[in-house]
């Protein structure tokens, strides 16, 4: 699509105005769909930031494990009970990120440095605490997703445990009169799908699709029935996670041409410029780098790369 690949070509012409976390971002998700050169460049150039090679590995994850969790996230105050009652996941699911990212990308096994942050028991416990608490997986949404896949995908290498059954019924949970409840549904079964994928660098098992269709079913209706009322954020999520799952779709047509009307008069890049949900805090080149990586992503078809830097 032209459109993006205009908009990845302004990306990496501009590379160095984004924050050292953004352009990471860009060039592990554009190495893991479209293997591309560059972007291993940008992965290989952020060794020391993930890496961290001159301190010892071991106080690198102690110390974001116990990172607390600061300023406001989407449905903050709906959240905020819930990370009261689990107060260690914030920073331990930055941690299991960090082992991913570790072992994916660089080729390094964290995962004692993790254990002597945290003992396998208490992830355990975390996990299985969250997975008898339907109202914490439904509003944590994205968080206690991406710990249960990351500890379960990544940690524990076990490929058959989580219970996507569940996952679905509670997702039929969600008020969606409400709008913040909208976001996190979409949310929360988007992430489910990118956690199967870990991270758009594997396909997800056949005998899985028909379940995570499921939960497409579900967004592609519930999308369709409110689709002004939706950041792009939010439609470019469930159209990544069409391809992944290779579900077609008539919103792709239609999200399309809200993109294309939604070109940012400061550069070639997607803003949110004609939804009832914009997001003006997310509206400038550096910001807006999440919702247009999705957008290229959700351009072509799926067929994942290792980020394996050799």
């Amino acid at each position: 699509m032209e459109l993006a690949e205009k908009i990845y070509n302004y990306y990496i012409e501009n590379k160095h105005l984004l924050d050292s976390d953004k352009l990471f971002h860009f060039g592990s998700r554009m190495a893991a769909w479209r293997g591309d050169i560059v972007a291993y460049d940008i992965l290989r150039n952020s060794y020391d930031l993930i890496v961290q090679p001159n301190r010892n590995l071991n106080d690198v994850i102690s110390e974001i494990v116990n990172k607390a969790q600061t300023g406001k996230r989407n449905a903050h105050e709906l959240r905020k009970p819930f990370f009261e009652k689990y107060p260690n996941l914030f920073g331990v699911h930055l941690a299991l990120f960090r082992v991913r990212h570790l072992e994916i990308i660089y080729g390094i096994d964290a995962r004692n440095a993790l254990f002597n942050a945290i003992s396998m028991d208490e992830l355990e416990n975390l996990e299985q605490s969250l997975l008898k608490d339907d109202e914490a997986l439904k509003i944590l949404s994205t968080f206690a997703i991406n710990y249960c896949y990351l500890f379960e995908r990544v940690v524990k290498k076990n490929e058959q445990s989580l219970p996507i059954e569940k996952f679905i019924e509670i997702g039929k949970r969600y008020n969606t009169n409400n709008i913040q409840e909208i976001q996190l549904l979409i949310y929360f079964y988007t992430h489910c799908i990118i956690g199967e994928s870990n991270f758009y660098t594997r396909d997800i098992q056949i005998e899985k699709l028909p379940l995570y269709r499921q939960m497409l079913d579900t967004l592609e209706d519930l999308i369709d029935n409110n689709f002004d009322k939706i950041n792009l954020d939010n439609k470019l999520e469930f159209l990544v996670c069409a391809r992944i799952c290779h579900y077609e779709s008539n919103l792709f047509k239609r999200i399309y041409e809200e993109c294309e009307k939604s070109i940012s008069p400061e550069g070639i890049f997607i803003i949110d410029r004609h939804n009832q949900n914009v997001q003006k805090d997310r509206s400038n080149f550096t910001s807006s780098e999440h919702r247009n990586v999705l957008f290229i992503m959700s351009t072509t078809e799926y067929l994942p790369h290792s980020t394996l830097i050799r």
